[in-house]
């Protein structure tokens, strides 16, 4: 007998007990559709956080006035200043960095031709438009003269623009009030709204100069330990991260005199982020590939005893076909056939199934928490593994009735009423 007709044969029992059939695979198209469903949604939000960490700039880390939470000194101890930045980048002292940006933020009441709101104010130095990329609209930046010169100038985010001076061309000459001191709008930005930034949205903020900022807006706010509420630091490539860090680190403890103290700044690795969040969806898919084989065995089982029956039914049957010449080999073929029909439809089914499951889960899961771009990606690998676990399930757990259809004797089958 040959594989084609042995298929044939195999569909053909099948669909005579369709209901049957389907309930049998039941556990197959669990637990296939759950392997290829959880892991579509887990493989499209990782490549959603991959593309996320990746906005904020290959190569980039950053620094902040914070410490362990725990301790009760946290606020008299954490310290961080422009100087630093400054240090950071004298010749020499980190080779590791090639550029530095600093910031302090916080929100303001926002006037401007009647309308009022409240944004976060956005206080930088110019390198922090190099460090960390934005699309410029219409306008321009400030410059570094601006900068030392104090210039009440403003670059807006598109969306302040718009609800502000109802589009983006129309904001820039513009002048509104920032807690009650003038500025003049230069320049709009045209970043995405829900761009991932470590602060404010570019879209929703304000960006000033930043000495404009400590000197007129946030003088109450800064003190002799913390007038810089980020630094941002670009390392020479993304290879050098990691001894950018330990030069920067080495820096700030001699700026700050530390000895044997712990660091009164904390440092930020968004790779060393994105690598943790990698590894806990790696993990929780490892779980779920569990949870899925469980299911598969059962579905084996549930197989297994599902083609027991089919022999007691086809006695007579395996009788007749031995009669006629046919080989134990050729029994033993059909039914593990039989049995690995049964698991490839049901890994098909669940194969269909999980991918809707991650269509919509994934709609619900974007919609909850705002994660516009993450797609369920599924990938061919994932649906050959599941497929080819499912075979194998098939062939094991079909092994054994189909050893004992192989080994009845036509006599006595023959004579099964």
């Amino acid at each position: 007998m040959n594989l084609i007709e042995s298929f044939r044969i195999a569909l053909q029992a099948l669909l005579s007990n369709k209901l049957r059939a389907l309930l049998t695979m039941l556990g197959i198209i669990i637990g296939v559709g759950a392997v290829i469903g959880m892991l579509a949604m887990g493989n499209g939000f990782q490549g959603f956080l991959n593309s996320q960490f990746a906005q904020l700039g290959a190569g980039n880390f950053y620094v902040a006035p914070f410490i362990d939470s725990n301790r009760i000194d946290v606020l008299t101890s954490a310290r961080l200043m422009a100087s630093d930045a400054q240090a950071i980048m004298q010749p020499g002292r980190a080779p590791a960095v090639s550029q530095v940006s600093i910031e302090f933020s916080g929100n303001a009441q926002v006037s401007a031709g009647g309308e009022r709101r409240t944004y976060s104010v956005r206080a930088v130095n110019p390198e922090w438009f190099e460090v960390t990329p934005q699309d410029l609209g219409p306008g321009r930046l400030f410059t570094s003269g601006e900068n030392q010169d104090r210039a009440r100038v403003a670059v807006l985010g598109s969306i302040v623009a718009e609800r502000m001076f109802g589009d983006i061309n129309s904001a820039v000459g513009q002048r509104l009030d920032l807690n009650g001191v003038g500025f003049d709008v230069i320049g709009v930005l045209t970043t995405p709204e829900g761009t991932f930034s470590i602060g404010a949205d570019p879209a929703e903020a304000i960006f000033i100069p930043y000495h404009t900022g400590v000197a007129r807006l946030y003088r109450n706010q800064v003190n002799d330990r913390i007038d810089v509420s980020i630094i941002t630091i670009k390392a020479q490539s993304v290879n050098e991260v990691d001894e950018a860090i330990r030069q920067v680190t080495a820096v700030l403890r001699d700026q700050h005199r530390l000895t044997y103290q712990d660091n009164d700044f904390s440092i930020i690795n968004p790779e060393q982020i994105a690598a943790q969040l990698n590894s806990v969806i790696g993990a929780f898919n490892s779980f779920l590939g569990l949870v899925a084989g469980i299911s598969l065995v059962v579905g084996g089982i549930g197989i297994m005893n599902i083609m027991l029956v089919s022999v007691t039914e086809r006695t007579r049957e395996i009788g007749l076909r031995r009669a006629v010449g046919a080989k134990q080999r050729d029994i033993l073929l059909q039914f593990l056939i039989e049995a690995l029909v049964l698991c490839l439809i049901g890994a098909a089914i669940g194969t269909l199934l999980g991918y809707g499951f991650s269509l919509v889960g994934t709609f619900v899961l974007v919609s909850l928490f705002n994660a516009e771009g993450a797609e369920a990606t599924v990938n061919m690998s994932n649906i050959m593994l599941a497929s080819g676990i499912a075979a194998i399930i098939g062939i094991i757990f079909g092994f054994f009735p189909a050893l004992q259809a192989s080994r009845l004797n036509p006599i006595e089958a023959l004579r099964t009423e």
